[in-house]
């Protein structure tokens, strides 16, 4: 990995972001659960997703659209042709580019998505990020394993290629990509090396995916020469002792990234989902979304930021250039009609310092200004409400984020409760063919909480930073932030 850096950050940024790489390096999870591990027997897909610092990561939404014949779509390196056909999704989206790091659709089909490395080469510049084949999966497939062969045809035509990092902003990045693909009766979870792919079909239980490839011997579609290749390469001796992950993932070379930290994040989601199983809830995904790893032999030593792991919930700092940008619960109910049958709970920057808000699609619309945000410091962008607080709570996590927590967990209480209240009267109008009010129920609920949470957050901004002047700064990596927040134009009580 080749990592350049503007001069403005200074050297020694420079050298954080480099030792970050050596160690925890990129990192991001998804994890679901089927119908027989959750509560209410629906399908929960979540993923907290991993950028480089001060990288603004929005929500944005598009409606179903039609579109005409030779039109078409402008991704973020390449153009491709239009499909005839789109549909209404949510995205979390890099600022910068075309695609989404998770996103759910208008048929309930919920796509999340890793970096994974492999022997395979990269290809650099001309093809589509694994954020493009997310999104352009959302908007062309109507159930998961239509969405994953959108994603393998377009592998397959394009390529997945092309610099991960805003140019001249961060450094260079290139990976191959794992994905969940879920939708209220199945999910799929595929994982690709350059234009190969094996597939694995999911219908109960539980699963996860980090940065370290999980499907090993038994998949049940691929790529036709999937293991023919491999054998050809040399990566494995024969059919027979054909292993997906052992021959194509780029682990145990000499120079290669070292998968503990990649292994450790996967081993965390997936116990905790077993734990839960059968009692799995959006609210339990987010508990595990807010993970550091605590009560575990590798949890952080003195405060969440200050983690020498990368967890579950990331933090930035020398030990890792990358931190959670945002999170998506994805709750896919089977036996709900379409207004009621997928809810959004979307989260910005770090999930333990921030809040979970629901979003409905087929009529309720999100706040435009939910799309807002760039690597500048914004005092309207709803992604800095969020990411300031997150980053005032690193200077001393232990005093801070308990206030936070304070705020937010009775938001999230509030929501959930009103949720069930609300959906109830909605799914009543429904019965009476009351269409446009079921609708109009929706969209003032979703106004009411997003309203509430933006009277949390900048009361949150205006009095952290006093209690932190009264707790005091303790945070190991205070000249990373202070260079970082220099450079972005972030206002924080710093020496």
């Amino acid at each position: 990995m080749n990592w350049k850096h503007k001069a403005s950050l200074g050297a020694m940024v420079g050298g954080i972001l480099l030792i970050g790489v050596a160690t925890a390096g990129r990192a991001c999870d998804t994890w679901v659960a089927l119908a027989d591990s959750t509560a209410d027997h629906s399908v929960i897909v979540a993923k907290n997703s991993d950028r480089p610092p001060m990288e603004a990561q929005v929500l944005v939404q598009f409606a179903h659209q039609r579109h005409a014949p030779g039109e078409m779509v402008h991704c973020t390196y390449i153009n491709i042709p239009q499909a005839s056909e789109t549909y209404e999704h949510f995205g979390s989206k890099l600022w910068w580019a075309f695609g989404y790091e998770a996103g759910m659709n208008e048929y309930g089909v919920a796509i999340g998505n890793e970096a994974v490395f492999s022997k395979e080469p990269l290809q650099w510049g001309d093809g589509l990020l694994g954020m493009d084949l997310v999104r352009l999966g959302l908007e062309r497939g109507k159930t998961a394993y239509e969405a994953m062969h959108v994603i393998i045809d377009l592998i397959t035509k394009y390529g997945q290629s092309g610099d991960c990092e805003h140019a001249g902003e961060w450094g260079k990045a290139n990976y191959h990509n794992s994905y969940i693909l879920a939708d209220p009766k199945e999910a799929w979870v595929l994982e690709t090396a350059g234009r190969y792919w094996a597939a694995k079909h999911l219908t109960h239980g539980v699963y996860s995916i980090s940065n370290i490839y999980s499907i090993e011997k038994q998949w049940d579609e691929a790529h036709p020469q999937l293991v023919e290749h491999a054998v050809q390469m040399g990566w494995t001796k024969s059919a027979e002792d054909f292993n997906f992950a052992r021959a194509y993932g780029d682990y145990w070379r000499k120079g290669s990234k070292n998968p503990g930290n990649m292994q450790v994040r996967r081993n965390m989601t997936m116990t905790c989902l077993r734990q839960d199983a059968g009692q799995v809830t959006p609210a339990s995904m987010m508990k595990i979304a807010r993970s550091h790893l605590e009560g575990t032999l590798v949890e952080p030593r003195w405060a969440a930021p200050e983690s020498f792991w990368a967890t579950p919930c990331m933090h930035d700092s020398p030990q890792s250039g990358y931190r959670s940008a945002a999170s998506m619960v994805a709750h896919l109910r089977a036996d709900q009609p379409p207004l009621l049958r997928q809810v959004y709970w979307a989260s910005f920057s770090n999930p333990c310092s921030s809040v979970f808000k629901p979003f409905y699609l087929h009529g309720p619309t999100i706040p435009a200004s939910y799309a807002a945000g760039t690597s500048m410091y914004s005092a309207d962008s709803p992604w800095w409400w969020a990411n300031r607080v997150k980053l005032l709570c690193d200077l001393n996590h232990p005093a801070l984020c308990p206030v936070v927590r304070g705020v937010f967990d009775e938001t999230e209480r509030w929501e959930m409760d009103r949720q069930a209240r609300v959906e109830a009267a909605a799914a009543q109008a429904m019965k009476a063919g009351k269409e446009a009010e079921a609708v109009a129920l929706l969209q003032q609920f979703s106004n009411e909480n997003c309203e509430r949470v933006e009277k949390e957050y900048r009361q949150l901004n205006q009095t952290l930073p006093a209690k932190l002047v009264s707790a005091g700064i303790n945070y190991l990596y205070v000249d990373y932030l202070k260079e970082w927040t220099a450079a972005k134009g972030v206002p924080l009580p710093l020496p």
